[in-house]
C-alpha cells in the first residue's frame, strides 16, 4: 500500500478510537500499517518494475511521488482544520515499516533483524495478487474515503 494510504488508515483509526496522545498515536499508526498491508493491495507489480532497474532509485522516485501526494493532503487537512499532532503522528507511524525496509535497501544491509521477514510475512497475508490496476483503483477509493472521512 502506498504511504498515502498507509497515512489515511492510521489517521483514521486514532481519530475513530478518540486518541489524543500524540505517542499513542504513532504507536497505533505504525502497528495500523501491518493491519493494513494484510489485504491485497495490488502495487506488487511496483516492487517488480523497481527491481528491473536501479531499485533503490526507482523506490526514491516512487517514496517521492508518493511522500509529495501525502504532503498536499495534509496540507488541505491543515487548512480545513488547523495543525492536528495526533493525526501527524499516526501518520508518520504509519510510515515506519516501509522506511525501516528501505533503509536495508538503501544501505544494502540488514539493519532491523527480524522486522523485514515479520513485514513480508504481513504483506498481502491472503496471497491474493490483484492486477495493478485494479490495486489502483482499490487503493484510491480507500485513501480518498478516509481522508475524505477526516476531512468531514
Amino acid at each position: 500500500m502506498y504511504l498515502i494510504g498507509h497515512a489515511a488508515v492510521g489517521a483514521s483509526i486514532v481519530t475513530a478510537l478518540g486518541v489524543t496522545n500524540p505517542t499513542a498515536a504513532f504507536c497505533i499508526g505504525w502497528a495500523s500499517h501491518y493491519l493494513a498491508d494484510f489485504f491485497p493491495h495490488g502495487d506488487e507489480p511496483v516492487g517488480v518494475w523497481a527491481k528491473r532497474g536501479n531499485e533503490v532509485y526507482r523506490l526514491i522516485a516512487i517514496a517521492a511521488v508518493d511522500g509529495a501526494l501525502f504532503l498536499a493532503v495534509f496540507g488541505f487537512f491543515t487548512v480545513r482544520h488547523g495543525f492536528d499532532l495526533v493525526a501527524a503522528a499516526a501518520a508518520l507511524g504509519s510510515f515506519v515499516p516501509d522506511v525501516l525496509w528501505g533503509l536495508e535497501k538503501l544501505f544494502k544491509k540488514k539493519l532491523f533483524g527480524f522486522h523485514e521477514r515479520f513485514h513480508f510475512l504481513n504483506h498481502n497475508f491472503f496471497h491474493i495478487r490483484l492486477p495493478l490496476w485494479l490495486g489502483i483503483i482499490f487503493q484510491l477509493a480507500v485513501t480518498t474515503s478516509l481522508w475524505w472521512w477526516l476531512m468531514r
